[in-house]
């Protein structure tokens, strides 16, 4: 390992100790994820009676821990973790099954991914950021936290200097900054009010435009040296021909008022600082609609399919929540808990809602996906894919740490340190794929590229039969060819195999004569590139 990479494990290790050790605390009177996740499934209940619904049948175990292996730690389960997991007959095995994945040390590293998407969007993928963003998960920061670090700093440290990505990127264009700002952080898309006052959502004007602007318009930068002037103005031409200029507004048209130069000087006659970019952050916690429903809403798209506001950057009254009550019931009880991201998605996975099954088997036809009463399919990212193709070929290899372990000494210690390094291990590996695999989308549906790329491309190929240690050449070594099957489904698509699925493959294997090994690798590249491999449902 190399010696930048090492002080990265390092570090990812030594903040997992305070985080094993209790993390950040709640308010006492903040409700527990159980409860959090039962409001969910009791607002879910009234909706899905009003709308005379009854849901889908809860979703058997082994889709269960292969979908939130996949939303918690990025990756398929390990054959391994399917095994104990399927042979736990306590009533409580999703739920410890939840904590496993939520208190591990791969969580803050798949979390980091998801959250460069969603922050960063076309400039995702900056390494630094993401370590930024890891370390602030594992070291139990809060959303408020990293929010403000983002905006504002101070980014006088290593750790911390990476923060400054987002406005960096976009300096030189204060609207860009603006709209991204609104997009990523209060769910809001005020792009087309720049010209004029929106043509379709009624709550956008120019001058909330603009007011975003104005935030912005001091911020100086390049290279990670982020300031701010104390001097500049926003002007823009109104739709009624009238030049302006822009008031600090946010989007609740609140608006800020700027004190006069002379006003601010103290009695030492230095200048008082009066950051725009602070009184950002000032009015987006004070008035917390905005930030909370908006990231909520952003991991309820990502978990469910769909945000209870979709799309997930056009939330305006004229865009109502599809469950009365539950976004903003929601984001009270994030904002009430301290916006903490972990509780938050350990409530959601936890919710009836989101164990659902994806297979509908009722006489009536599907719901719409806006009624959550079943599960959506949802693909997989271009992390997640890649991620699960190196794992699921055997080209990668995560260890369970052994059950006796205490949660200190398990992802603090030399088990925490390995998992880590053999998630970095893999992620390296899978990096290559990324760029020729689809991104996830709302209407996904692969492309024509990506599946040239599965077919035709050495690199996914190299996978499947590019050693001795691979999942077909063990497999090749099973003599029983209905076990051969068994094992390779299990490993691939994370469940047992079905009845006509076993005798059909077992015969097409057996008709293969002497060519184990080269049969083995077609079965594993069917199952690796076939549909229930590329989605998560």
């Amino acid at each position: 390992m190399d010696y930048a990479r090492a002080i990265r494990v390092a570090t990812l290790v030594a903040v997992c100790v305070a985080v094993a050790q209790g993390g950040t605390a709640s308010a006492a009177e903040t409700p527990t994820p159980s409860q959090t996740a039962a409001k969910i499934d009791g607002f879910l209940e009234s909706y899905w009676s009003a709308n005379r619904i009854q849901p889908a049948a809860r979703t058997d175990d082994a889709t269960f821990l292969r979908r939130l292996t996949l939303d918690l730690a990025g990756r398929i389960p390990t054959v391994r973790e399917l095994d104990l997991f399927l042979s736990d007959t306590s009533d409580d095995k999703r739920g410890k099954a939840i904590k496993r994945l939520i208190g591990g040390p791969e969580f803050p590293l798949h979390l980091g991914n998801v959250l460069d998407e969603m922050v960063q969007g076309q400039y995702a993928g900056d390494a630094e950021f993401v370590d930024y963003l890891r370390r602030s998960i594992r070291d139990g920061k809060s959303w408020s936290e990293v929010f403000r670090e983002l905006m504002l700093g101070p980014w006088d440290t290593d750790a911390v200097k990476p923060a400054t990505r987002f406005l960096d990127k976009r300096v030189k264009a204060s609207d860009v900054l603006a709209v991204d700002t609104a997009r990523a952080f209060f769910g809001v898309d005020i792009s087309c009010a720049k010209c004029h006052d929106h043509p379709l959502v009624d709550d956008w004007k120019q001058e909330h435009f603009y007011g975003m602007v104005a935030f912005f318009n001091r911020t100086t930068g390049g290279k990670g040296k982020i300031g701010e002037k104390d001097e500049g103005e926003v002007m823009f031409l109104a739709s009624d021909g009238e030049e302006k200029i822009a008031r600090l507004m946010f989007l609740s048209g609140d608006v800020i008022e700027e004190p006069m130069a002379a006003a601010a000087k103290p009695a030492d006659d230095k200048p008082q600082k009066f950051s725009r970019r602070e009184q950002l952050v000032h009015a987006a916690l004070t008035q917390r609609e905005f930030f909370s429903r908006a990231i909520v809403n952003r991991f309820w798209e990502y978990l469910f399919g769909r945000g209870l506001v979709d799309p997930v950057d056009q939330m305006h009254t004229g865009n109502e929540s599809a469950v009365p009550g539950l976004l903003e019931w929601l984001a009270e009880d994030f904002a009430e808990s301290g916006y903490d991201l972990r509780r938050l998605m350990t409530a959601l996975v936890s919710s009836r809602a989101y164990q659902l099954s994806s297979r509908w088997e009722r006489d009536s036809p599907a719901p719409a996906p806006e009624l959550f009463a079943a599960a959506s399919l949802r693909p997989l990212t271009r992390q997640q894919l890649a991620f699960s193709l190196v794992l699921a070929t055997g080209n990668g290899t995560i260890s369970e740490p052994d059950e006796v372990q205490s949660r200190v000494e398990r992802y603090a210690g030399v088990a925490g340190l390995a998992r880590i390094e053999q998630y970095l291990t893999i992620e390296k590996q899978a990096a290559g794929l990324l760029t020729s695999l689809d991104p996830r989308r709302g209407d996904f549906q692969s492309s024509v590229a990506e599946a040239l790329f599965l077919s035709n491309n050495a690199a996914p190929w190299s996978l499947v039969a590019g050693g001795n240690d691979t999942l077909a050449s063990r497999l090749a070594e099973i003599a029983d060819n209905r076990q051969l099957v068994r094992s390779a489904v299990r490993a691939t698509l994370s469940r047992e195999t079905g009845a006509e699925e076993l005798e059909r493959l077992s015969e097409w294997f057996t008709g293969q004569g002497d060519g184990r090994r080269q049969a083995a690798e077609q079965l594993v590249w069917v199952l690796v590139t076939s549909a229930e491999f590329r989605f998560n449902h």
